[in-house]
């Protein structure tokens, strides 16, 4: 009952109301992201068999109705398996405003064989059918919709076929569960995809076969093909099925992770400032306790009963306020989700709890543990209690570990752990010595300035008084600095870049790309292009292959531990030939192909060829179309991937490659009046072509990054109201000297009002400099992306460096001016005294 008694009155301090605070946001950080990510999990498990749409899929990236391996489908032991099957590839989707970019799958009556259809008819009604769409109709999202302008009961046209939109998609099961889709979705039907003249030879599709049945019949089924099947086919079951959609989840809850990560680590700088205050604070009352006969035994049981419950409250709520903003974080992912997430995450209580304990220990229980042991006529008296060498240390290597401790309990990687702490260390030893800087050089312009501002020493004397306090306020700045600059960082990424990115393409740079050009075709396309085009327009062939082996070793996926190296080896690449160099590559190393004595060579691009560790004399075998091709690396080329011409890893002579079925493809800068009524001719006479606006790509690209970015802000707003809190806890921390440089003005006559205009000063001048430096930090991060990835001219964003500099004096005011009106308002004589005990 005593301890109930005594942490009611601990109760009522301003700092622990603060640590309060400060664990609560902690814990909600982190909650908001995991209980978002325990849901997004769960989905995927719940949805495992329906996302495969089977219990095993065979995938090709050629037509299936030509493997050699179909004749063993028809054995009598696998009569017993339901059959289904699909073929996804991009399509252009023509209409009155604007073309579509949309994934086009057909699909045949057996589809899906796991889960069902969600759909919405014209009647607002959602029902769940077990097929997909009959000969003669379209489903699509709801975005196509919207971005066609029409409605459901309309038509489209599709290639050469014009259909009714009867349906919109809400959820399609082996979508990956509709996770994370670039282009908008139109389904037909199989019957209608030889009328559409959509596929041709070398078409940039994807065929599935689905199969479900007894497991026995499956597993015998996998170990019959899965010698037999070729480089281009794959088996996918329930264990290794969408790779693709757990990794782009994994990367985007790292990435949150992160975020909310930082924001933690922020409110960690607070909780430890805090703690010590508050331990501080609790010296007197330990000390009457102590002088009442309260043995320390008893002191720490109370401490012990007192932490508990803070734990256990902090730990709740916390985990309350990220199940609440988790919703944020839904809504602003809603249409990269797509689908109804079952409710999970609960877990996160104890989790939120175990972290608010570890918090707590780790920057509370060596300041209250000095505290306990403070010599009780020393508090008494109110000597000051000073830290010893000791206690700093202790201080210093409890919070390090526990902020190690943090960064594993949230991103269980050792590694990663390891390098975002050091990371999070390294950005705040940065912002403080350039924090340290502007204080120092502001205090100089000050003291240059004060004779002629004697009449006006408010100012001045609030420069100086900042430039004695540096140390802490450096504590401050850079606390609220990292939030701001997370902030602005996404906004120069997710924004800035893109818009400078398209400034610095030439006017003359090509606006459309034209692909699956059958080679009946090129003469016609090529003459309808000219007409609307800049400049001659040049086709290219393509040949598709696979890179099989390297100097005679066959290699996979496995030899190599690059990722991009793993997914160069893991698909098929577009290979081309040409007999001279295209315009916009350069050669840098090796000779280009002499014209006189064709043999078998190739031409690598630079970046493939670091990425797979391969040089000029290497010998490289691909296999293109089951034929095995042997090469050697005669040419090393440099190019430029953003100068939105046709581009290839791989170029070889003519003599070598033209013998194998090919496609051709185009990038043209077609006349902005006559570039969509072209396109529109070329796709109504050549169906199977697919015509791509560059802007279009870029337009969703911009939308995906804007929902992504919004999410992700969202996170960091954790970070800038933990900045706040430190804000907060700074002015606290430093309500002592505060205390007696009030005595000393108002000795002097100062009235309320100016002590109160200084602090705001202070505090505008300390959220201005954070904004600052965190948007130097954002424009830093942006010249850098712009010249080592982007490779084009950045210039800083006047906007930016605004908008940080208002945002952080904003922060700081709203959070630090209520903390030292109560060192203003106090009476002269209270003041006085306070400040000479």
């Amino acid at each position: 009952m005593q301890s109930f008694q005594y942490w009611i009155r601990q109760s009522r301090r301003s700092s622990f109301r603060i640590l309060v605070v400060a664990l609560v946001l902690a814990v909600a950080a982190i909650s908001s992201v995991g209980v978002f990510s325990a849901r997004i999990e769960a989905a995927l498990v719940r949805d495992a068999s329906q996302m495969l749409g089977g219990d095993l899929v065979i995938e090709s990236k050629r037509n299936v109705a030509s493997s050699t391996w179909l004749p063993i489908l028809d054995k009598p032991e696998y009569a017993s398996l339901k059959r289904a099957q699909s073929v996804v590839f991009p399509s252009v989707v023509p209409a009155d405003s604007v073309d579509l970019l949309v994934s086009l799958k057909a699909v045949n009556n057996n589809y899906p064989l796991r889960g069902q259809m969600t759909v919405r008819d014209s009647q607002g009604k959602d029902e769940r059918i077990a097929s997909g769409p009959p000969k003669g109709e379209f489903w699509v999202d709801q975005g196509v919709l919207g971005s066609l302008d029409v409605e459901l009961g309309d038509e489209i046209q599709v290639g050469e076929i014009t259909r009714p939109v009867t349906r919109v998609i809400l959820v399609e099961p082996d979508r990956g569960g509709g996770f994370v889709n670039f282009a908008p979705r139109v389904m037909m039907n199989t019957a209608d995809l030889e009328e559409s003249k959509l596929l041709g030879l070398g078409s940039r599709a994807t065929w599935r076969i689905y199969f479900t049945g007894a497991q026995p019949v499956i597993d015998q089924l996998i170990a019959e093909l899965a010698p037999v099947l070729s480089p281009v086919e794959e088996i996918e079951t329930l264990e290794n099925g969408r790779p693709e959609v757990s990794n782009t989840l994994e990367r985007a809850n790292d990435f949150l992770a992160m975020a909310a990560l930082i924001g933690t680590m922020v409110a960690c700088v607070g909780i430890a400032l805090v703690a010590h205050l508050f331990a501080k604070e609790q010296a007197g009352e330990l000390a009457v306790l102590k002088s009442l006969g309260y043995t320390p035994k008893r002191l720490l049981r109370m401490w012990a009963v007192g932490m508990g419950m803070l734990t256990l409250g902090a730990g709740a709520l916390g985990v309350a306020l990220g199940w609440l903003a988790h919703w944020g974080l839904l809504a602003l992912l809603a249409e990269l989700v797509g689908v109804d997430l079952p409710l999970a995450g609960l877990h996160y209580l104890p989790m939120g709890i175990l972290l608010s304990a570890l918090l707590l220990l780790g920057f509370a229980a060596v300041p209250t543990w000095y505290a306990l042991r403070a010599p009780a006529v020393a508090v008494i008296r109110h000597q000051t209690l000073k830290s010893s060498r000791g206690q700093l240390v202790l201080s210093v290597l409890f919070g390090v570990f526990t902020a190690i401790g943090v960064c594993l309990l949230i991103v269980k990687n050792v590694v990663l752990a390891m390098l975002l702490f050091a990371g999070f260390v390294g950005t705040s030893l940065v912002f403080a010595v350039l924090f340290w800087g502007l204080l120092k050089m502001l205090a100089f312009v000050g003291n240059g300035r004060a004779r002629g501002l004697a009449n006006k020493g408010t100012h001045i004397a609030v420069f100086q008084s900042m430039s004695k306090r540096a140390s802490t306020l450096v504590l401050q700045g850079v606390s609220l600095a990292l939030g701001l600059a997370a902030l602005l960082m996404l906004a120069v990424v997710q924004g800035d870049l893109i818009d400078r990115w398209q400034e610095a393409v030439p006017d003359d740079a090509p606006n459309r790309f034209v692909f699956n050009i059958q080679p009946d075709q090129v003469q016609g396309v090529q003459d309808k292009l000219n007409t609307a085009s800049l400049s001659p327009v040049r086709l290219y062939p393509m040949v598709r292959g696979r890179l099989s082996a390297i100097n005679g070793e066959n290699i996979t996926a496995d030899t190599f531990t690059d990722e991009r190296a793993r997914n160069t080896v893991e698909r098929e690449l577009n290979l081309s030939f040409a007999d001279t160099l295209p315009t916009h590559n350069t050669i840098a190393e090796g000779t280009w192909f002499d014209s006189t004595a064709a043999k078998a060579e190739v031409s690598v691009e630079d970046g493939v060829a670091k990425t797979l560790g391969i040089a000029l004399g290497d010998k490289l075998t691909f296999d293109i179309a089951g034929t095995p091709l042997t090469v050697e690396i005669t040419s090393v080329r440099e190019l430029r991937w953003d100068s939105m011409e046709v581009n290839f890893f791989m170029i070889f002579p003519t003599g070598v490659l033209e013998s194998f079925p090919q496609t051709w493809i185009t990038s043209v800068s077609l006349q902005d009046d006559k570039a969509i009524p072209v396109s529109r001719e070329l796709v109504r006479e050549y169906p199977n072509l697919t015509v791509l606006d560059t802007e279009l790509v870029i337009t969703q690209l911009r939308k995906i990054l804007g929902q992504v970015g919004q999410a992700v802000q969202f996170v960091f707003l954790f970070t800038v109201v933990a900045g706040g809190l430190v804000v907060v806890a700074c002015v606290m921390t430093g309500a002592r000297v505060r205390t007696r440089e009030a005595a000393i003005y108002r000795a002097m006559g100062a009235s309320t009002a100016q002590l109160q205009r200084a602090a705001w000063l202070e505090l505008s001048v300390l959220g201005a400099l954070a904004g600052l430096v965190a948007a130097m930090a954002a424009q830093g991060l942006g010249w850098g992306v712009a010249h080592f990835v982007f490779e084009f001219e950045y210039f800083l964003s006047p906007l930016h460096i605004v908008a940080g500099v208002v945002a952080g004096a904003v922060v700081s005011v709203l959070f630090g001016a209520w903390s030292v009106n109560k060192v203003c308002r106090a009476p002269v004589m209270q003041t006085l005294r306070q400040a000479t005990a």
